[in-house]
């Protein structure tokens, strides 16, 4: 009996282990394809909404230390606000450099954040009674007179890099209630 649940570890081990995750993407990397659209001056057709909403970008930074590819597209190392968008049906990472769309990856894989990802994963600020003491006024007054400003919180968002099978790269996005999974390969051509 010790023998056969050691051999069902064994095999579960083998099953879930980094080799195996590593073609399953490399297999979603081949099936994907690049966007069949254009924008129009580089400029992202929803960009005006997110401006009406929050007083800031709310979309994380990204900074890509080595150059990466996806198919013919070749993304040069720097940093990127990734964007992710529907476009036509189909889920994408929008690159954006200085408010403009540089590239348009599509989304290999997308899945549900659990429940206390961000509250495990995320620093909580820790303020001193003075910081709390403020926190609390300048609450309570924007209660008392309405502010007009752009006040929504912006989501939150996490994102985790990893490689795989030497010459891959796993980007996962966590943004807002939503995980999206994009894959790269290596270097140039």
């Amino acid at each position: 009996m010790k023998k056969l649940i050691a051999i069902t570890f064994l095999f579960l081990g083998l099953l879930f282990s980094p080799a195996f995750a590593a073609g399953e993407y490399e297999e979603l990397y081949q099936n994907a394809q690049l966007p069949d659209f254009e924008l129009v001056h580089s400029i992202d057709p929803y960009q005006n909404e997110d401006y009406q909403k929050y007083a800031w970008s709310p979309y994380p930074l990204f900074r890509l230390a080595s150059d990466v590819r996806f198919k013919t597209q070749i993304i040069p190392a720097g940093y990127y606000i990734l964007t992710p968008r529907t476009m036509n049906g189909k889920d994408y990472i929008f690159f954006k450099e200085a408010g403009k769309v540089k590239f348009i990856i599509p989304v290999v894989k997308k899945e549900l954040v659990p429940v206390d990802f961000y509250h495990n994963n995320m620093p909580t600020p820790k303020y001193t009674k003075w910081q709390k003491f403020c926190k609390s006024v300048r609450e309570g007054f924007y209660k008392i007179f309405k502010n007009s400003s752009r006040k929504a919180p912006p989501p939150n968002s996490y994102i985790i890099s990893e490689n795989i099978e030497g010459n891959m790269y796993l980007v996962i996005l966590y943004y807002g209630e939503t995980k999206y999974h994009i894959v790269f390969k290596a270097g140039k051509y």
